[in-house]
C-alpha cells in the first residue's frame, strides 16, 4: 500500500500562514533577561558555583544566600551611616555650648548674653546674635537653679534632663535649640526673622524658669 502524498495539503497550509512579528518591546525585554541571566551565570561560575538550571535547588539556595548577604551588608552600611551622622550632630551640639565658655565670655550671665545678643543684632550679625540668645537660655536655667550649665552637655541631654522637671520648659528649650541649630549648623542663612523668633522662644524659656523656680521655692518653704 502506497502512503498518501500530503505534500499538497502542507503547501496549502503554509501558503495561508501569516507570520506576526512579536512586539519590539517584548523582544527587548527578552534580550535584557537573557543578558541578566548570562551575567548571573558568569558571576556564579567565577565563584565556582555551577548553574545547570533554575530547577537545581542547590543553585537557588546559593542565589538566596548571596542575596541575603548583600541585603545584610546594605543594612549594616545604612545603620553605620546614620549612627555616624547622629554622633556628628551630638558633637556639633556640644561644641555650640562649649564655644560660649571661651575666655572672652566666661563671666557673662543670662542678662550679659542678652545684652551681647542685642549688640550683635545691631551689627546685623544674626548668626552670632542667635547663639548669644541660646547661651542666655542656658545661663538662665542655671541661675534659676533649674539645671546646671555644663559646656559639654548636648541639647538632647539638656532636654532629657528637663523633661521630668518641667515639660513646658523642656518644650520651650527644645524649640529654641532647634531653631539655633538650624542657623548655626545648617545651610540656612540667619536672618532678622530668625533672631526675633528665637528671642520669643527665649522669653518662653525665661517664663518657664521663673515658674519652676517659684514651685521649688514653695516646696522648700513647705518642708521647713
Amino acid at each position: 500500500m502506497n502512503p498518501r502524498d500530503i505534500a499538497p495539503e502542507i503547501a496549502a497550509v503554509a501558503g495561508n500562514y501569516q507570520y506576526k512579528k512579536p512586539p519590539d518591546l517584548f523582544l527587548q525585554v527578552q534580550e535584557w533577561l537573557d543578558k541578566a541571566w548570562r551575567f548571573v551565570a558568569d558571576l556564579l561560575s567565577s565563584l565556582r558555583m555551577h548553574m545547570p538550571g533554575m530547577a537545581d535547588t542547590n543553585v537557588v539556595g546559593n542565589i538566596m544566600q548571596i542575596l541575603v548577604l548583600l541585603s545584610g551588608a546594605l543594612c549594616l552600611f545604612v545603620i553605620v551611616y546614620f549612627a555616624m551622622r547622629r554622633m556628628g550632630q551630638l558633637s556639633a551640639q556640644a561644641k555650640l555650648a562649649k564655644k560660649g565658655q571661651s575666655a572672652a565670655y566666661r563671666l557673662l550671665d543670662a542678662a550679659g548674653w542678652k545684652s551681647e545678643a542685642a549688640t550683635l543684632a545691631a551689627r546685623e550679625d544674626w548668626r552670632e546674635a542667635c547663639r548669644a540668645l541660646y547661651m542666655s537660655s542656658l545661663r538662665n536655667m542655671h541661675e534659676n537653679g533649674v539645671i546646671e550649665f555644663t559646656p559639654t552637655r548636648t541639647n538632647y541631654e539638656y532636654w532629657y534632663a528637663l523633661e521630668p522637671r518641667s515639660q513646658g520648659l523642656a518644650r520651650a528649650f527644645k524649640s529654641l535649640a532647634n531653631q539655633v541649630e538650624l542657623v548655626w549648623f545648617g545651610n540656612k542663612q540667619a536672618t532678622v526673622e530668625d533672631y526675633r523668633s528665637i528671642e520669643t522662644q527665649l522669653q518662653k524659656v525665661e517664663e518657664e524658669c521663673n515658674f519652676v523656680k517659684e514651685i521649688n521655692t514653695r516646696d522648700r518653704a513647705g518642708r521647713t
